[in-house]
């Protein structure tokens, strides 16, 4: 067997090229043949793809599409032969960036748009979560399955970036979120349930968002500014941006708890690396959260920002409460080494 993977982009620390390497390091290491296939490539990763543009497609491989975004491989999956897979990642839905961006609401609307023109293109189609796998399902797919986002956690296990994490280590609680800085995450109620503990609870307490916030600018500005108008300084709110992967460590294992306000996942692979860390997690019920949490933190469904914060000065101050959380990280970890194993999503490549 000979497995050709498609993305529309290929970048380092991204969830769905990670994913797809390491179906790759797998397939190699089983001796499969195995190629990465990419539109768009970060100047430090194309010694591991190939470029889109000139590439010869092998007749004999099964193509692998991770659709995420709309992009020209909609086209070429349409009218490809022989045995097609896609691993469906979930599409942010369009109402979460009016009032931000026309580009981003037509953007993914043109990805909903393809991803119903491939509906009857492919022989399996992967959900990335069962939540996404019932998207598919709707849209009358056949063959759909759910398989968890593919994570080489052992990529988390190098030396933190000890400056960074003396930086952080002062009086003041880490509350952690991790995501590009974008509408469907909510950061904005994290920045008022951060205000409402900060004034009510404990002025000892620091908000970090570690994640790209470049992504649309308008939505980082208006989140910035209305935690200025709450009075809120770089001390009590930190943007870190994207961070190499000794200071990403180094975050991790400064927080405190991992808080969450997102309501649009496909998985949400933040949730998982904070059970890795041990943090008591805390997410808004949402989307795949559930899912991906799979018994371990607390969920809730009421975003006031007084009840939001009182869960997390228990999650924090209740010693008991506390040790039950973090505990319950590493049975997660280890529900998920056994449901990723990628020898099963090789074994239904195998198949087609």
């Amino acid at each position: 067997m000979i497995v050709e993977q498609y993305l529309p982009a290929f970048h380092y620390g991204d969830a769905v090229s990670n994913a797809a390497l390491a179906l790759d390091r797998f397939l190699r290491g089983q001796g499969i043949g195995s190629r990465l296939v990419t539109l768009t490539c970060d100047e430090g990763m194309r010694d591991r793809a190939v470029s889109f543009a000139g590439h010869r497609p092998d007749a004999a491989a099964v193509k692998v599409l991770h659709f995420a975004v709309p992009s020209p491989l909609t086209d070429f999956f349409l009218e490809q032969k022989g045995p097609k897979a896609m691993l469906y990642h979930n599409i942010t839905p369009a109402r979460f960036f009016v009032g931000y961006s026309d580009f981003f609401v037509r953007f993914v609307s043109a990805g909903r748009e393809h991803l119903g023109r491939l509906a009857g293109a492919f022989d399996l189609a992967v959900g990335m979560s069962e939540y996404s796998a019932g998207e598919l399902r709707e849209l009358g797919y056949p063959a759909v399955r759910s398989f968890p986002l593919l994570a080489d956690l052992d990529a988390y296990g190098g030396e933190p970036n000890r400056p960074m994490m003396k930086m952080l280590d002062d009086e003041r609680r880490n509350i952690l979120f991790v995501g590009r800085v974008i509408p469907n995450k909510r950061i904005e109620d994290l920045v008022r349930t951060v205000f409402y503990y900060k004034k009510f609870v404990s002025p000892a307490v620091r908000l970090i968002v570690m994640g790209n916030t470049r992504s649309l600018p308008k939505y980082f500005h208006a989140v910035a500014d209305l935690a200025a108008r709450f009075h809120l300084t770089s001390e009590d709110v930190l943007f870190t941006g994207h961070l190499p992967l000794d200071e990403f460590l180094a975050v991790y294992r400064s927080a405190d708890v991992f808080l969450s306000m997102s309501e649009h996942e496909g998985f949400c692979l933040p949730l998982l690396e904070s059970c890795l860390f041990g943090l008591p997690l805390l997410a808004f019920d949402a989307a795949a959260v559930a899912e991906t949490m799979d018994g371990a933190g607390i969920l809730f469904r009421d975003k006031d920002p007084a009840r939001a914060a009182e869960l997390l000065r228990q999650a924090l101050e209740d010693g008991e409460l506390n040790r039950r959380l973090r505990a319950q990280g590493a049975p997660r970890v280890e529900r998920y080494r056994r449901q990723a194993d990628p020898a099963v999503l090789a074994g239904w490549l195998r198949q087609l």
